[in-house]
Order: C-alpha cells, then sequence, then structure tokens
C-alpha cells in the first residue's frame, strides 16, 4: 500500500497536493524559477564579485580580452593580475578571448553579474524554448542547485549546455546555420560540445549542414582578425593547441568516469582510451536504431545522453561542469512518459550524491533505454502518439 502510494506520487507529483496549491503552481511556478535564478546569480556575483575578488576565474576571463590585444600569450599564468594564489588558466579560443571584450572595460562586480546573467540566460532560454512551460519549468527547478554552482564559479558551463541545447532545437526546426552557430561557439569554448555534430545523424541535408559549419566554425576562428593581425592570431592558436594537448595529459585532475577507472584499477591509465570508448558506446544506439530516427522522442533522449557523455567523459570535468550533464538529467526526467522508482532514485541520486558515480548510473540507463527499451518504447508512443517538440517538422 505504502509503495503503491508512492508510485502514484511519482507518476503524478502533484496529485496529492490541494488544488490550490496544484493550481498556484502551474501560474506561478515560471516566475518562482525565474526568481530563483535571478537570485542565485544576484548571490554568487556579490559573493565573489563585491565580498570577495580572490576567485580566480573572472579575473582570468576579464583579463583575456587585453592580452588578446597585446599579442602575449594568452594561455599563462599572470599571477600579478589573478592574485598570488592564481591556479589556472585561459583555456578557451582567441575568439571567446575577443568576446569577453564586451565586459572587460566594465567594473568588476558589473562585469562579473552580466556575465553570470549571460549562462543563466541562454541555459533557462534554451530549456523553455525546447520544451513545453510545466516541463520546462520542472526540468529549471531540478537544474536549480547546479546552476548555484556554475555561476559561484564565474564559469561557461552553463552558456555551454544552453548551446548544446539550442544546437538540438536547430537541427529539429531544420535551421542548419543555427544548429552550426551553436556547436561552433561552444566547441572554441570547451572542445567537447564538437560530439553534438551527431545530431545530424537524424536528418537529412547532411551536406548542407557540414557546409554550414564549415563556414561557422572559419568566421569564428577568424574573427579576431577584426582587432588583431595575422600573426599573432596563429600565434595565439598554436599556443591554445599546445595548451590543449597538455591538458589532455593530465591525468590527476577531473571527476568523471576516468577518474573512478584510474581509482578502482589503480593504474595512470591516460585518458584517450576510455574517452575513445565513450564516445563509440554514444553513437551505437542511433546506428543501431535508424528505424528510429524518425522519432522526436527518440533524439531527445539521445540529447539526454549526450549532455551526460560530454561531462562523466571529460577528463577535465569539475563540480560546476555537472550544470551540463544535470540538464540531461533533467530533461531525461521531465519527458519520461513514465516516472517510476529508479528514476526518481537516478535523479535524486544526481542532485545530491558524489558527482560521477550517479551520473555515470544515470548515462547507462539513458543507453540502455536508447537500446534494449525502444521496442517497448514504440508500443507506447502507438498507445499514446508522440507529441512533437516544438518546430519539428517530419
Amino acid at each position: 500500500m505504502i509503495v503503491a502510494a508512492l508510485r502514484n506520487f511519482v507518476r503524478r507529483p502533484l496529485a496529492p497536493l490541494p488544488d490550490r496549491v496544484r493550481v498556484a503552481w502551474r501560474r506561478w511556478g515560471s516566475a518562482a524559477v525565474i526568481t530563483i535564478w535571478t537570485l542565485m546569480v544576484v548571490i554568487a556575483t556579490v559573493q565573489r564579485g563585491v565580498l570577495s575578488q580572490e576567485h580566480t576565474t573572472w579575473p582570468i576571463f576579464r583579463q583575456s580580452y587585453s592580452h588578446l590585444l597585446a599579442g602575449v600569450d594568452l594561455y599563462r599564468y599572470y599571477p600579478s593580475e589573478q592574485g598570488a594564489g592564481a591556479a589556472d588558466l585561459f583555456k578557451y579560443s582567441p575568439t571567446w578571448a575577443l568576446l569577453y571584450g564586451a565586459f572587460s572595460p566594465l567594473p568588476f562586480a558589473l562585469g562579473l553579474l552580466l556575465w553570470n546573467l549571460l549562462n543563466a540566460t541562454v541555459l533557462f532560454a534554451a530549456v523553455r524554448a525546447l520544451l513545453p512551460k510545466p516541463q520546462a519549468t520542472l526540468a529549471l527547478l531540478f537544474m536549480s542547485p547546479w546552476l548555484l554552482h556554475a555561476v559561484q564559479s564565474s564559469s561557461s558551463n552553463a552558456l555551454v549546455a544552453g548551446l548544446v541545447v539550442m544546437a538540438y532545437l536547430n537541427m529539429e526546426r531544420r535551421n542548419l546555420w543555427g544548429a552550426a552557430f551553436g556547436i561552433a561557439a561552444g566547441t572554441l569554448i570547451k572542445i567537447f560540445p564538437v560530439a553534438a555534430i551527431s545530431f545530424a545523424l537524424f536528418r537529412p541535408g547532411k551536406l548542407r549542414f557540414a557546409l554550414a559549419l564549415t563556414v561557422m566554425f572559419v568566421a569564428l576562428i577568424a574573427l579576431p582578425l577584426a582587432v588583431v593581425t595575422p600573426d599573432s592570431l596563429l600565434f595565439q592558436y598554436a599556443n591554445w593547441q599546445r595548451m590543449v594537448t597538455l591538458d589532455e595529459n593530465d591525468l590527476v585532475f577531473g571527476r568523471s568516469v576516468l577518474e573512478l577507472i584510474r581509482t578502482l584499477s589503480g593504474t595512470e591509465m591516460p585518458n584517450w582510451p576510455a574517452q575513445l570508448v565513450g564516445s563509440a558506446l554514444l553513437l551505437v544506439p542511433p546506428l543501431l536504431r535508424r528505424d528510429r530516427w524518425n522519432d522526436a522522442e527518440y533524439r531527445m533522449r539521445f540529447l539526454c545522453s549526450l549532455l551526460v557523455f560530454a561531462v562523466i567523459f571529460n577528463h577535465q570535468a569539475e563540480h560546476q561542469s555537472y550544470i551540463i550533464a544535470a540538464t540531461g538529467v533533467a530533461l531525461w526526467f521531465v519527458t519520461a512518459e513514465r516516472r517510476e522508482l529508479w528514476r526518481v532514485a537516478i535523479l535524486a541520486g544526481c542532485l545530491i550524491g558524489y558527482e560521477a558515480v550517479p551520473y555515470t548510473i544515470a548515462w547507462v540507463a539513458m543507453m540502455v533505454e536508447l537500446l534494449a527499451a525502444a521496442p517497448a518504447m514504440e508500443w507506447n508512443l502507438r498507445a499514446t502518439p508522440a507529441r512533437p517538440h516544438p518546430g519539428y517538422a517530419p
């Protein structure tokens, strides 16, 4: 009896609540989430930009524009600018160093506030555009704790998650140029959004998309030529390539599957074998289930698996990186036709647990659904026709 009641609560979480509470949530839930996200951005900005400026991430971003203009190596330590305890480097492309020029002239706290707002707004808008309002509101609520971690560190992870979701949404809407921009812009921040190219598997017009993606990459890569010489830009890209290579060989840092493997095996296994295997596994379900490519629900589940994959196989994954994976888990949970207890347990683990373990379990569950559960899913979709996502045209 208790189990049955709990199962009903999981499937219809608002059902036990009084009618007035349910109506109020449907009416004001979105406004409440907007308020929560705004407060988190403001609180994190005051914490990092007003009460203390010891955190080095924002100074690194902020100074990258002046380093680009001066022609000095973007990818060196600058303790005099970041504080004596600086322990990190600028790791994004020269293109993003240029774009930080929009924030660089502003007072420290104001620039940080606008940067955090940009991150939160892009992710919020992407999820709201992707899902119907009730589902989007619930997903954004689940993502809130991880957004706080992301903005407290002044990181770009929420922005990256938003760009990947926007790329998926534009691909669904057959806006190839919009999808290409999202993938190119995300890849020039952190390399792993390049995996979103796999969204093109499901769609016709692959050659046109390849052309759009090439043009977008070339345009964004060359964008700093507006303020620097070609020689200076080549110098920066050579430095970026060197830094990325050194970064790839880091076997100590990162909260990911790679760390788990090294810890459990007691070996110093390099990063690339596990990353190669993970990339291959990511593509197995869509390659084996070509018959599901026209299914909007199936494509949504693939988006969720990619968002989690991008973090758990990232050798440099940090606590704040998990807003990307949390986006995937939240979308996976709220779009599920059935909210079984095991699914709730995975969601709870991802909200409160050690990052790599519950998110790896979530990813495995997603992969199983994409593969083994596909026939059952097909039966459910026949019984209840799938509702295409906004902008989807079969």
